[in-house]
C-alpha cells in the first residue's frame, strides 16, 4: 500500500478518529458485541449514521447495480443507453482489472462508477490496513480508467460495514450508499431465487408508497439478474418513478474532483454544487501499475477471471489521498 495511504491511516488513528470496533468473523462479532449497538452500528443490523444513504427522494427511484463488470454487463449498458437511463456502477476492482472495456463502456455511457471493494470481502473482518487497500485501489483502478476521476461512493459489500470500515471510508472522503430494498437477485444463478419471485417483489415495490423513494438493490451478476432489471423497468416508468443514478437523486456530483463523466477533473469542486472540499492529485509519487497485486495480496481469494486475467495499464499518477482527500475527515 503506497506510503501517503499508510500516513493518511495513521493520522486518523492517532486522532482518535478511527473507532475501536473488533473485527468480524465473515460480518459476525465476537461473543458480548452486538452489530446493532451504536458504538457498534453495522449497517446489515440496519444500523444507520448520519450521511449514510439509504433511500431516495420522494417519487424517486435510484437505480445501482453492484458487482460489475462481468459478461453480462455489455446487455445491461446498451438497454440504459436505449432508454437514456444512468446508473449508479458499484465496481469490483478486480472485475475491472479483468473486464476493463467493459467498465469503459459503461462510463463512456454516462453511468457513474463507485466503489464496491477490490475483492468483495467482509469489510469488517479486515484490519485496518486491508480495508484501507480494498477501498484505495479500487479508487485508483477507477481513476485510472476515468482520466483521473476520484470516486464519491462506495457500498459495502453484503452491506457488511461498522463505525470503524465508515471512518476509514471517510478517508478517502467518500459517502457510504446502502439500500431500502432488496432484490435478492443475486440468488437466480445459484437457483436460490427466481425471476418470477424477483417480479413479483418489483411489482409490490414500484405499485406501492412513493413515500420514501426507493434504492434496491441490484446485481449485474448474469444474464438472469440483468434480465430481472430490464423486465421491471416498464413498470418503473408506468408508475411514474422518476429513475435516476444515485448522485442525480439529490444533484450532487458524480466524483469528488470531477461534476459527472465529462465536466472537467479539477483540484476543488465548490462545496455548493455537491462537490467536496479539497482534492489534490499533485503529488504524484508512483503509478497504480500494481494496483491488482497489490490488493490481492491482502486476500485470501482469488479474483482472476476464469477466461484469463486481462490486466488494466496503469494511465494515472498516484491519487495523493494523504496530501488532498484525508483533509475531509481531519
Amino acid at each position: 500500500m503506497p506510503q501517503a495511504w499508510k500516513d493518511a491511516l495513521a493520522k486518523a488513528v492517532a486522532a482518535g478518529q478511527i473507532p475501536q470496533v473488533p473485527l468480524t468473523n465473515a460480518g459476525n462479532y465476537p461473543k458480548g458485541t452486538d452489530a446493532a449497538d451504536p458504538k457498534v452500528c453495522n449497517s446489515a443490523a440496519e444500523c444507520k449514521v448520519d450521511g449514510d444513504i439509504w433511500a431516495a427522494p420522494d417519487g424517486m427511484l435510484g437505480l445501482n447495480f453492484d458487482d460489475g463488470p462481468t459478461d453480462a454487463s455489455p446487455r445491461l449498458y446498451d438497454f440504459l443507453k436505449n432508454n437514456t437511463q444512468k446508473a449508479t456502477l458499484f465496481y469490483i476492482g478486480g472485475n475491472i482489472r479483468d473486464l476493463p472495456q467493459h467498465a469503459l463502456t459503461a462510463f463512456q455511457g454516462g453511468n457513474d462508477l463507485a466503489v464496491h471493494t477490490y475483492t468483495h470481502r467482509w469489510s469488517t473482518s479486515l484490519t485496518n490496513e486491508e480495508f484501507m487497500a480494498e477501498l484505495g485501489w479500487t479508487c485508483q483502478i477507477i481513476s485510472d480508467l476515468t482520466g483521473g476521476r476520484v470516486p464519491r461512493y462506495w457500498r459495502p459489500p453484503y452491506g457488511d460495514s461498522d463505525l470503524r470500515t465508515r471512518a476509514i471510508a471517510k478517508i478517502f472522503g467518500m459517502t457510504q450508499v446502502d439500500w431500502n430494498q432488496d432484490t435478492d437477485d443475486w440468488e437466480i444463478p445459484e437457483g436460490k431465487n427466481t425471476e418470477a419471485k424477483v417480479a413479483s417483489m418489483f411489482q409490490k415495490w414500484l405499485t406501492g408508497p412513493k413515500s420514501p423513494g426507493l434504492i434496491i438493490l441490484e446485481h449485474e451478476l448474469a444474464d438472469s439478474t440483468v434480465d430481472a432489471f430490464i423486465n421491471a423497468y416498464p413498470l418503473m416508468k408506468s408508475n411514474g418513478w422518476d429513475t435516476r443514478n444515485i448522485p442525480d437523486l439529490f444533484g450532487a456530483s458524480y466524483y469528488l474532483n470531477a461534476l459527472d463523466n465529462t465536466s472537467p477533473v479539477v483540484a476543488t469542486l465548490d462545496p455548493a454544487s455537491g462537490g467536496a472540499t479539497t482534492i489534490d492529485l499533485s503529488h504524484a509519487a508512483a503509478t497504480s501499475a500494481s494496483a491488482a497485486s497489490a490488493a490481492s495480496s491482502t486476500s485470501t481469494q482469488g479474483s482472476d477471471n476464469k477466461n484469463g486475467a486481462r490486466s488494466l495499464s496503469a494511465s494515472g499518477a498516484l491519487l495523493a489521498f494523504a496530501m488532498g482527500l484525508a483533509v475531509l475527515a481531519l
